[in-house]
């Protein structure tokens, strides 16, 4: 998709996601245009949720009425992304 000359504008998506991927999986929030506010790498994402929330260090909170660490976690970072996605809208 990056190399298409057919379709310059997906290409230049394809090109700014390629940009913050990170092997094996990248959870990324983007904007219409391509741009990458927020991602973070699945593993990272199971490492956190691996975590105990009582654990020193651990990135995310469980809090917010979910039982799953998973969905917690998941929930934050998309709320972070939109968050970010805040400042670019903004200008």
């Amino acid at each position: 998709m990056q190399a298409d000359k057919q379709n310059p504008v997906l290409s230049e998506k394809a090109q700014l996601h390629l940009e913050k991927y990170n092997f094996p999986v990248e959870m990324m929030v983007a904007l219409p245009n391509g741009t990458i506010v927020h991602h973070i790498n699945a593993n990272f994402f199971l490492d956190q949720t691996a975590m105990k929330p009582e654990e020193e260090g651990a990135t995310f909170s469980f809090s917010g009425g979910f039982e799953d660490p998973s969905t917690s976690t998941y929930i934050s970072f998309l709320k972070e992304g939109l968050e970010k996605a805040k400042e670019y809208l903004a200008q």
